[in-house]
């Protein structure tokens, strides 16, 4: 009896169908992978990771250090006009121990802790019963045991805007606190705003308030290390820009900012001042000090404390002057002017 499956044309049916399923399996498949890919082609989102690279990439490193510090290196006219006119505009008239004069310091405190300070004051009482304060930033330096101050008065004469006098002098102080917020001088830099300057008044003893309290303040040490005091006041405005000092103590530090102004090739008058600015405490406590002022050849100064009357070249020329001579001084001009 024969087997009918062991017939050799009895297998192949089978196997034909069986190939024709397979083949039919696989173009099925393949054309579920292909419209499966073309719609996530068309409807797919961008891959997670992809996106969180685009969102985590950090920010140029310019862009962060402007975040964190206003402005960098580099004394700035604009902003200090801006600080002049919102003092001498906005603010106006602020003659010592008025409202607008504590308005005016809680303006530079405001600006200070902008630049990062940590800002100390000095409040005080003037013999007329009325208050005031001084308001000092501290930059530390990269060479221990010396300081100089950087000084102007905020105050203005009574019925005066106050512009040139001294709105100019805070302009071009805060504009350097911010330059060297940002810089490591050698010696610590303390800017210091005084109050109670009186511009104008008659009585000497009445005078110089800030800067008398400001000095009386100063420790044993603290008098030893300050190697420097430099008053920038009224120097928006006149013919020549003056070096001055009452001619007592030390003069290291006015012939020291004189040369340095004659290698810039900015030239610059030597005059003696008795009894107009903030020098003065300095010199009669034997800290050398110089008064920095644009003014008539004879020392005189005529305006009318507007803003329209500041001369931003002025300013600048200032501004750039002592922001050079701080960052020029090096650690043997230091001892020079210590001892």
């Amino acid at each position: 009896m024969v087997n009918n499956f062991d017939r050799p044309g009895d297998e192949q049916p089978p196997r034909r169908s069986h190939k024709k399923l397979m083949v039919a399996f696989l173009v099925v498949l393949l054309a579920g992978l292909a419209i499966g890919a073309g719609m996530n082609l068309l409807f797919a989102r961008p891959p997670v990771k992809k996106a969180r690279k685009a969102v985590d990439k950090p920010a140029p490193r310019h862009a962060a250090s402007s975040a964190k510090k206003p402005g960098g290196p580099g004394f700035s006219t604009p902003r200090a006009m801006t600080h002049i006119f919102a003092l001498s505009e906005q603010i106006g008239e602020r003659p010592a121990g008025s409202l607008k004069e504590s308005g005016a310091a809680d303006y530079i405190v405001a600006r200070l802790g902008e630049y990062g300070y940590v800002v100390e004051e000095q409040p005080f009482t003037m013999s007329d019963g009325f208050g005031s304060r001084n308001i000092i930033g501290t930059r530390r330096g990269t060479v221990g045991s010396y300081n100089i101050v950087v000084a102007a008065h905020y105050d203005s004469a009574r019925g005066s805007m106050g512009a040139v006098d001294n709105a100019s002098g805070v302009g071009v102080v805060l504009e350097l606190a911010r330059v060297f917020s940002t810089s490591k001088p050698e010696p610590a830099l303390q800017f210091v705003f005084l109050g109670s300057n009186r511009p104008a008044a008659g009585d000497f003893e009445e005078r110089l308030v800030g800067a008398r309290t400001f000095v009386d303040l100063l420790g044993t040490l603290q008098r030893k290390e300050t190697v420097g005091m430099i008053a920038v006041d009224s120097v928006g405005q006149g013919d020549v820009l003056s070096l001055s000092t009452q001619g007592t103590g030390l003069q290291r530090l006015k012939d020291k900012l004189a040369t340095f102004a004659g290698e810039k090739n900015i030239g610059v008058t030597v005059l003696k001042s008795t009894s107009d600015s903030d020098n003065i405490p300095f010199e009669n406590s034997e800290v050398p000090a110089v008064w920095v002022q644009w003014c008539n050849a004879d020392g005189t100064l005529s305006t009318d404390n507007r803003y329209a009357s500041v001369a931003a070249g002025k300013v600048e020329v200032v501004g750039v002057l002592a922001e050079s001579f701080l960052k020029d001084l090096t650690s043997d001009d230091l001892e020079e002017l210590k001892y």
